[in-house]
């Protein structure tokens, strides 16, 4: 059989301020945004709404010189009409159905750590460590960190390390 998907194009990620949420993945995290939008009619139906034309800004960020045509997008969005809903931000625990965390990889676990943690608004859940994934055929190993950004959403970064298990 034939694979049906070719590659992941984006996740999306809704967020309550789009200029806020761009500064953050932007100036903290290193990515650039290769396409805006602020579409009043954009549809409904296609998004997941009931109603035929939603209003919505975004931006489409890719790590900085990826190649637009195959890379895998974050697409940072905020509805304006109807607006972004703010209850608490996202899941309170990761074991809801749905996406639930962002992976992000990285060359150097501690610098990204040093980077982010002291940025306004971003809550550490777990400080960098070593992880031991036993493969039946390979281990992998790796160093991890996770943190909630400014809007409550899920993120870990990941250093890939050579085999330690």
């Amino acid at each position: 059989m034939s694979a049906l998907v070719k590659h992941l194009m984006h996740v999306c990620i809704t967020v309550p301020n789009l200029d806020q949420a761009l500064n953050f993945y932007r100036d903290v995290l290193g990515f650039e945004s290769v396409f805006e939008t602020r579409n009043d009619k954009a549809d409904g139906r296609l998004l997941g709404f009931d109603t035929d034309e939603v209003s919505i800004s975004a931006h489409h960020v890719l790590t900085v010189g990826a190649d637009a045509q195959t890379a895998t997008a974050i697409n940072l969005v905020e509805h304006t009409q109807p607006e972004t809903v703010v209850n608490g931000g996202p899941y309170d625990q990761m074991n809801h159905v749905g996406i639930t965390r962002l992976a992000l990889l990285v060359d150097n676990v501690d610098e990204a750590f040093a980077r982010i943690r002291s940025h306004e608004g971003v809550t550490i859940v777990c400080p960098p460590r070593g992880i031991c994934i036993q493969d039946p055929k390979v281990p992998v190993t790796s160093r991890w960190f996770s943190f909630t950004d400014p809007f409550g959403v899920f993120v870990t970064m990941t250093e890939p390390l050579p085999d330690q298990c």
